[in-house]
């Protein structure tokens, strides 16, 4: 089948060929100015692209083009400045035609009369602009002008804004306040808009975490040819790149040209219709005045369907709470959208009438919405003091704390919560803590002088002050390491001196947190005395936060050496555990003490076999999770055992990084004491770890702390819970997350109004598994992490003519164990660890389309699915070889 010429290239060799036939002159020192009595015609096209950046397949591009004959006068000129003119310009003869290749068969614009689609408009109607030495000063049109027919006209006039003296100034126009760059060459002028400079009223929100955020790269170019005061000839050629900071081929370029060509000149009569611009102005009629930048238009609903009706159009069939499902996850985004569109009384309604296997994920799916709607919706259904809701208050919380987005209504609903009466302790808790998390996140969208945010600060403070309880300390500390404030620094170092060895823990582990700008001289100071025990004694977990603080913020020579000294000096453990994290260091090429500790190296007395050859089973490891040209996901390791085998600690993280920031993913902390005596014999009792038997858990998850659960406290209670055991796993956290949220409209230079929207989905489950064998003396645990990813891209132009856009959908199902074996028979006692990562399918949805208000519609998909394989990730080679054994003897 025969295929149509394509007019973006026709159009834009004409253009050049017209500029570059022009007759050459010299710049012009006379400006811009119409001749009175004649009427100019133009030929004006606008044309609209929108590419895919996702490499599926090859796919066309959609878009359209807008064709119209431009005629112009001069009303009004000032007969003591030649160059103050009031211009008249009217759009005739209108046409919507393809802009991109395309068959006969798939050109859904042929023979499309657009003033049929629109019905009666403004679109003829003429608009007078105030010209004054090439700057566009007023726009005057009639007052029924409103909506996109005033911006294409904006677009339109903006064009004919131009200096012909080269330099950088600030101009007004439909894009907004930008800053313009001018470059001149004979008789053409090139002009440069910098379009991140524009200030105008946007419709923009993003993620707090620029990890989970969208970039936007716009340029806007135009060139013009002016022939004695006139432009002969212009094209301005925009283009905004959109995309996702995990993965770049998420997303989509958006193109615009504007094309101004001279058809002809004749003449008419003189047309001054008052002695002055504003008489000219009522005599025409044409006086109201608008402001020359563009307003945003507010879009179509896409989903349409009441909330209610759509919960229950759902499949009876399907599991709401089975977050490790695809589906319920592209549910989740779809009811988020739905409820964005929802009257508070709806959801309200909804929220009451929802059966209990349902209720949590409503609950994920109001939180998310962040809507005035939603939350207020919420704060009316859920009631802290009443018993029975717990689980339901503990989902609206944690859904509270992983918000991206989060508003000021919902830190105004949690202070709320916390002054009222609350039921539950762990609930108060967990309220304070999600409370630091969302100050840290408006904090970072700049919006650290709110008032709710000054009043959730003051709240936090004066807990802590007032808090004599060492419960009630670590309490607010949770709450000031998720708010993460430069000013609490000070405050945090003070619990550094505390006499409890848990509240030491909790203000250091808050200060690991703070960007290097913030580690003050003061800082290292106190790290280094807690990690020497200068003038107390502390656990080996707090020494080691301490020395992780001093590695991570530029430590100096000195600071190192003093380091690498004191290993031998302190348990063979511990020792071991910094020389694995030294080594670690040693082989990195980006971590910040890495060139400092190579210039020591040469230092034998410091740098020896006999110093770092230390004997144990602590370790440090770290590797890859996934590699691309835009993140890089890792994880991380760290171990550590006391003298007589037993674990005391382990941290297991994950982090993305990204090319401007990075994110904590997950951190699982499990740490135990005074476990010795139920696995270990032995003569001396100074090995013996006579604490009370306690262990218990944290968790990090996407920036947020929670707060720590405790698996059992006392022999008598581990005894109860070893019998109690069983082989089901236990939740640790449930629910689906909006991580990723972004919606942004882009006035383009044309008058035309792109929408993009970011969403992506996570459902979540993490939980954890122990079985232990008191009579074999073996134990397992088994933490799973099962997640399902959900990313929609949605980049589209929605006229009252014509629709065209780029969707694209990314999904995957993945999960990833945790899992340790342990032999207390064997000594040394034998650990076998590994990460297992599974295979798991990814696949990829990307869809073009236009389409007519009439029902005219192209649409093209293209999809693939890849299959990732698993793998058990590395560790270090001591528990390769440990794991090997174990195995062996299980065989």
């Amino acid at each position: 089948m025969q295929k149509m010429a394509s007019p973006e290239v026709s159009g834009k060799w004409l253009l050049i060929l017209v500029i570059i036939t022009l007759p050459s002159a010299e710049v012009q020192t006379v400006g811009l100015a119409y001749r009175s009595g004649s009427l100019f015609k133009y030929q004006y096209n606008v044309d609209l692209l929108l590419e895919t950046l996702s490499s599926v397949a090859e796919l066309p591009r959609a878009g359209f083009r807008i064709e119209a004959v431009i005629e112009l006068r001069v009303v009004w000129g000032n007969s003591s400045n030649q160059q103050e003119q009031l211009v008249h310009l009217q759009i005739q003869e209108v046409k919507l035609l393809n802009v991109s290749e395309r068959t006969e068969k798939q050109n859904i614009f042929k023979n499309i009369d657009i003033e049929a689609l629109l019905g009666p408009t403004t679109l003829k109607k003429p608009v007078i602009f105030h010209w004054n030495s090439g700057k566009i000063e007023a726009l005057y049109g009639s007052p029924e002008e409103t909506g996109l027919i005033l911006n294409l006209k904006r677009g339109l006039v903006s064009l004919f804004q131009l200096q012909t003296d080269p330099g950088t100034i600030t101009e007004v126009d439909v894009s907004g306040n930008c800053r313009v760059t001018y470059k001149t060459d004979n008789d053409q002028v090139t002009k440069i808009k910098d379009l991140h400079s524009c200030e105008r009223p946007d419709f923009v929100f993003g993620a707090s975490n620029r990890v989970l955020g969208v970039q936007w790269q716009p340029t806007c170019k135009g060139l013009y040819s002016v022939e004695n005061g006139v432009i002969k000839a212009a094209v301005s050629e925009e283009s905004h790149v959109v995309s996702l900071n995990l993965q770049s081929t998420v997303g989509a370029k958006i193109s615009s040209r504007q094309h101004l060509l001279y058809l002809t000149s004749e003449e008419r009569s003189v047309e001054f219709s008052g002695k002055n611009l504003q008489e000219v102005l009522d005599n025409l009629g044409i006086h109201t005045p608008f402001p020359l930048t563009g307003n945003l238009v507010k879009g179509p609903c896409k989903l349409c369907t009441p909330a209610s009706d759509y919960f229950k159009s759902l499949n009876k069939n399907t599991d709401l709470q089975d977050v490790s499902q695809v589906s319920t996850t592209r549910t989740f985004l779809a009811f988020v959208q739905l409820l964005r569109e929802a009257k508070k009384i709806d959801i309200l309604n909804v929220l009451k009438k929802a059966a209990a296997n349902e209720i949590s994920f409503l609950i994920d799916s109001a939180t998310a919405a962040q809507t005035e709607s939603s939350l207020s919706a919420l704060s009316e259904y859920l009631d802290f003091a009443k018993e029975a809701q717990i689980s339901q208050q503990r989902t609206f919380l944690y859904a509270s704390a992983f918000s991206s987005n989060p508003t000021k209504q919902l830190l105004h609903i949690l202070l709320a919560k916390l002054q009222g009466k609350i039921v539950s302790r762990e609930i108060r808790e967990t309220t304070i803590s999600v409370i630091g998390a969302v100050i840290r996140k408006l904090c970072q969208r700049n919006l650290c002088n709110l008032q709710e945010v000054e009043m959730a600060k003051k709240v936090i403070l004066g807990g802590l002050n007032a808090a004599t309880e060492e419960a009630d300390v670590k309490m607010y500390l949770l709450a000031l390491k998720n708010a993460l404030l430069p000013e609490t620094v000070p405050l945090l170092l003070k619990y550094t001196e505390w006499q409890s060895s848990s509240v030491v823990a909790f203000a250091v582990t808050a200060l690991q947190l703070f960007p290097s700008v913030y580690i003050t001289q003061e800082v290292k100071k106190r790290m280094n005395r807690i990690f020497h025990q200068s003038s107390n004694r502390y656990g080996a977990g707090v020494r080691l936060a301490a020395l992780d603080v001093l590695l991570n913020n530029q430590p100096s020579e000195m600071e190192l050496k003093n380091i690498l000294l004191s290993v031998g000096e302190i348990e063979s453990e511990p020792s071991k555990y910094i020389t694995e994290k030294l080594q670690s260091i040693l082989h990195s090429e980006h971590h910040p003490a890495s060139e400092v500790f190579r210039k020591i190296l040469n230092d034998s007395v410091i740098y020896n076999y006999n110093r770092l050859s230390r004997t144990g089973s602590s370790s440090s490891s770290s590797g890859y999770l996934a590699v691309t040209p835009d993140m890089v996901s890792s994880y991380k390791m760290d171990l550590l055992f006391g003298d007589s085998g037993i674990l005391q600690q382990s941290y297991s993280d994950i982090f993305v990084s990204t090319r401007e920031s990075q994110l904590h993913v997950s951190q699982v902390t499990i740490e135990a004491q005074g476990l010795d005596s139920f696995f270990t014999e032995s003569s001396n009792e100074a090995e013996r770890d006579d604490a009370e038997a306690t262990a218990g858990m944290s968790m990090i998850l996407f920036d947020v702390q929670l707060p720590p659960v405790v698996f059992f406290q006392g022999s008598t209670d581990l005894m109860e819970k070893v019998w109690s055991l069983t082989e089901e796993p236990i939740s640790i956290v449930k629910g689906s997350i909006l991580f990723i949220d972004h919606l942004q409209a882009i006035l383009l230079q044309s008058g035309l109004q792109a929408a993009t929207e970011f969403q992506g989905g996570l459902g979540i489950d993490i939980s954890g598994s122990i079985e232990l064998g008191l009579w074999s003396q073996q134990s397992k645990t088994n933490i799973r992490n099962r997640g399902t990813l959900v990313i929609h891209s949605l980049i589209n132009v929605d006229t009252p003519f014509a629709q065209a856009g780029v969707n694209s959908s990314s999904e995957a199902a993945a999960s990833l164990d945790f899992v340790s074996n342990v032999k207390f028979l064997d000594s040394p006692i034998l650990i076998c660890l590994q990460m297992l990562k599974k295979p798991f399918p990814y696949r990829e949805t990307v869809t073009i389309y236009e389409s007519l208000p009439k029902g005219a519609q192209l649409t093209i998909r293209k999809q693939r699915t890849l299959r990732v394989q698993g793998t058990e990730l590395p560790l270090h080679s001591a528990n390769s070889e440990m794991c090997k054994k174990l195995h062996s003897e299980r065989a």
